[in-house]
């Protein structure tokens, strides 16, 4: 039986890593294909994509030119994917598969229809129920003592700023029972630290009638007895609970440590960008978060030069940063994308949103030290 080395380029957040990890395994069980990490011995290279902003899906059109010349087969699934769908394949003639958010699980199948039948496929529709985020296979790799564990998929929030309740689809949670049964079998695994991952794991269970909430997993996960640290990525701060807030406090095993994303320190373009909160809002929740748990440390994401966002604007943000004083930030420059209300509107200009994240770098940067020393 001929077999097929396939590698997974994987661009983006943890989530999308996850995806990859869990692609790998299904990939793996077909014994027709097994993981081939030199991208020169492969017969597939899979690109699995991000769209949330410019830069790496520039990267993804670039790299399928780059291996297209190889004579590989390639596959693109993920965001982008889903973002252009069947126009990837009219982009590019070194394309052979597209594979949309909900559609990882079906990879397999399709990589098996373009090797036998020589198509090119194309498949985005979105499903009521997510099996691709549903998965855990054998082969795990033992070597590894921290693993992901996505809770849920999708946004409904739509900031005016994001493109993932377009490419992601509307919110949905797993079954508590099959992410507690996926922990436990991590944990006979050797895992040690697991990460929940969710576009927002604070409304995790909301949306499915009779499921419990995200404090409430947190408490189950930590009973698991293998499991020591439990960590859980991104939280909306309007989402924030006193609930979760005791959990965190209570539960030893949970990472003394939150990425709570602010975005901008001004009101008047938190507004824009359809936050649904407040700067104030914001560090209220950060101050009762500090009296309860005085060791916290916390993480977060900004934008610079959001539509209208002014020098007074981005004060405000340097306030912020000066005031909650983060671990670090993940800092961007903004850039308009598709789907999203303000796709059309990019009036900063380019200068002043380099000058501007480089003022926040370096202040982060001089915090990082500080806690670092």
């Amino acid at each position: 039986m001929e077999r097929y080395g396939v590698k997974i380029i994987t661009f983006g957040c943890q989530m999308n890593e996850n995806d990859s990890i869990q692609l790998r395994k299904i990939l793996t069980n077909k014994k027709i294909f097994f993981y081939e990490d030199n991208i020169e011995k492969a017969d597939v290279v899979i690109l699995n994509t991000c769209s949330v902003r410019e830069k790496p899906e520039h990267k993804v059109f670039s790299e399928v030119g780059r291996i297209g010349r190889k004579g590989k087969i390639i596959g693109v699934i993920g965001c982008v994917a889903q973002e252009y769908g069947e126009k990837l394949l009219d982009k590019s003639k070194y394309i052979n598969f597209v594979a949309g958010t909900h559609n990882i699980d079906k990879v397999p199948d399709i990589l098996l229809k373009v090797i036998n039948e020589k198509k090119r496929i194309s498949k985005n529709e979105f499903y009521k129920e997510i099996n691709s985020i549903n998965i855990f296979t054998e082969p795990y790799d033992s070597a590894k003592v921290k693993a992901f564990i996505t809770i849920m998929q999708g946004c409904e929030n739509f900031c005016t700023y994001c493109i993932v309740p377009f490419v992601r689809g509307g919110e949905y949670s797993r079954s508590s029972n099959d992410i507690i049964e996926e922990a436990k079998y991590l944990a006979n695994k050797g895992v040690k630290e697991i990460t929940l991952l969710g576009q927002n794991v604070n409304s995790y269970g909301k949306k499915n009638k009779g499921e419990i909430s995200f404090p409430e997993l947190l408490y189950r996960l930590s009973r698991i007895d293998n499991i020591k640290r439990i960590r859980f990525t991104t939280s909306h701060p309007k989402d924030f609970s006193d609930e979760l807030i005791n959990a965190i406090y209570e539960i030893d095993k949970v990472c003394k440590q939150i990425h709570l994303p602010i975005q901008s320190g001004s009101n008047k373009i938190l507004k824009l960008m359809n936050r649904k909160y407040t700067k104030e809002y914001y560090l209220n929740i950060i101050e009762k978060i500090k009296e309860k748990i005085p060791e916290i440390k916390f993480t977060t994401d900004i934008i610079v030069g959001f539509p209208f966002e002014e020098d007074e604007d981005f004060n405000e943000t340097v306030e912020i940063l000066k005031t909650v004083k983060y671990l670090s930030s993940f800092s961007f420059k903004y850039s308009p994308r598709p789907f999203s209300k303000y796709s059309n509107i990019d009036n900063v200009n380019e200068e002043t949103k380099k000058k501007r994240l480089e003022i926040l770098q370096k202040i982060q940067k001089q915090i990082t030290l500080h806690y670092n020393n």
